[in-house]
């Protein structure tokens, strides 16, 4: 007991656990203030006389501070209700919302938001008789319907996305797998005479697949090392669904050791796109995709395989077609967005540049992505993502084409994607509005087809 009592009180070495004597005292006044009757009439008639005393300017400024918090917690609850499971998803989700894209004009953005709005102007003739032209294949009329003529981007690709999930789990429908599953997207591509890297062949099935490695280390005159070993089933970058096969990776034991385990952790993996403001929705569409592998040849540039060589060497234009037309194409390896009207936008990884969507002026680095313009790559690369765009019969589509120098005519698809990440800095609200637009009016033509997507 000596001992509890030393410690509440405190010690030269240990320090108190009470309060000091002063502060026991205004304690003790409070409490007994709570519980007295008097007391807290007292205290009741002083709040109502400074309550009164307040001006009328002190209670709007009191009442909208009030309606605005209780507004701004109702839209934090509601946020969150219906915000994907992943965090990095929920970033994803918030990214063009009005608030942000309004700041961003103050920092910086006006001029470039000015060109894209402009831009936008001059592709929006050529867009609208492009829908008059559309065959729409009713998988894809029913993924917008309910359109309010005010969503995002984003919001038609997460409403393109909850359509997808819903259509599979009422009516079995999917269609999806012209993407999902690379190893459906090939045969449609083949179908539909759209040229790609060609395969080797593909397998559902380990053994066979290994077996297949094992007897083409024999074979390195038939084919050009590298190739490229890809999961059908991982379309998601984060997946890291595919590795480049060197002669060396068949021929030595350990090397080729790590490619089978590579195959047998590939095979057991579930596919996911949890980065994304669609998760919850692919979620639902990837669980049912079964393991398949593919195996690809290179697509070799002056300088080598695609990989790796940012100056001149076979680069990757991800081409955003809306109702049948390009409207413009993403080349990743410059950080630049290629117009129809030939201009290439050039955007560098500063963070003003993200922040404000602020491209590059320096005309030296502009310099560098203008081959693709000058040697006539581009037309070639928007009417063969228009020509995949056609065949899939849809609204809008990515299409990601292959290209190298001096070679224009030898364009091919790498992929194709029906749910975007990339939200296209200032253009993203332009191409919203077309997309929209084609939906609101009604102006496509509906295709009578049975068969899905990738089966045309």
């Amino acid at each position: 007991p000596n001992d509890v009592v030393r410690c509440l009180a405190g010690s030269p070495s240990v320090p108190p656990l009470l309060p000091s004597p002063e502060k026991m005292t205004k304690l003790h006044f409070w409490t007994q203030g709570l519980t007295s009757a008097k007391a807290r009439e007292k205290f009741l008639m002083s709040l109502k006389t400074y309550l009164r005393s307040r001006p009328k300017s002190w209670w709007l400024t009191r009442i909208i501070g009030v309606v605005v918090t209780y507004a701004l917690l109702g839209y934090i609850v509601g946020s969150v209700q219906r915000a994907p499971s992943s965090f990095s998803a929920y970033l994803a989700k918030i990214k063009h919302t009005p608030a942000l894209q309004t700041a961003r004009l103050f920092l910086g953005g006006y001029d470039s938001y000015i060109s894209a709005k402009n831009y936008y102007k001059s592709q929006e003739k050529h867009i609208l008789a492009s829908i008059k032209d559309t065959e729409l294949h009713p998988y894809w009329a029913k993924s917008q319907e309910g359109l309010t003529d005010k969503e995002t981007w984003q919001d038609m690709v997460m409403g393109r996305m909850k359509s997808v999930a819903s259509q599979l789990k009422e009516g079995s429908r999917d269609d999806f797998k012209v993407e999902k599953d690379k190893c459906e997207m090939y045969g449609f591509l083949k179908r539909n005479d759209i040229p790609f890297v060609p395969l080797l062949g593909m397998w559902d099935n380990q053994d066979e697949l290994v077996k297949f490695l094992s007897e083409l280390k024999s074979k390195d005159k038939d084919y050009v090392f590298p190739l490229w070993l890809k999961s059908c089933h991982l379309t998601q970058g984060d997946d890291a669904g595919r590795i480049m096969i060197k002669h060396e990776d068949l021929t030595d034991s350990e090397r080729f050791g790590k490619v089978v385990d590579w195959i047998n952790r590939k095979y057991s993996q579930k596919p996911n796109d949890d980065a994304r403001a669609w998760s919850d929705d692919a979620r639902v569409v990837l669980d049912i995709l079964k393991p398949r592998f593919i195996i690809q040849q290179s697509y070799p540039g002056p300088y080598g395989d695609s990989v790796g060589f940012p100056k001149k060497a076979p680069v990757e234009l991800k081409v955003e077609v809306i109702w049948g037309r390009a409207y413009l194409a993403n080349i990743c390896d410059y950080e630049a967005y290629a117009l129809r009207d030939g201009t290439i936008e050039r955007w560098d990884t500063s963070l003003l540049s993200k922040i404000a969507h602020v491209p590059v002026t320096d005309k030296e680095h502009n310099q560098e992505a203008l081959w693709l313009r000058e040697e006539g790559h581009l037309e070639k690369v928007y009417a063969l993502a228009e020509r995949v765009c056609r065949a899939m019969k849809t609204d809008q589509v990515r299409v990601d084409i292959f290209v190298r120098p001096h070679d224009p005519d030898g364009v091919v698809v790498n992929e194709i994607s029906i749910s975007p990440g990339a939200l296209y800095k200032w253009h993203a609200a332009f191409m919203a509005q077309m997309w929209r637009k084609g939906h609101v009016d009604h102006i496509y033509k509906l295709s009578v087809t049975t068969k899905k997507v990738y089966e045309e």
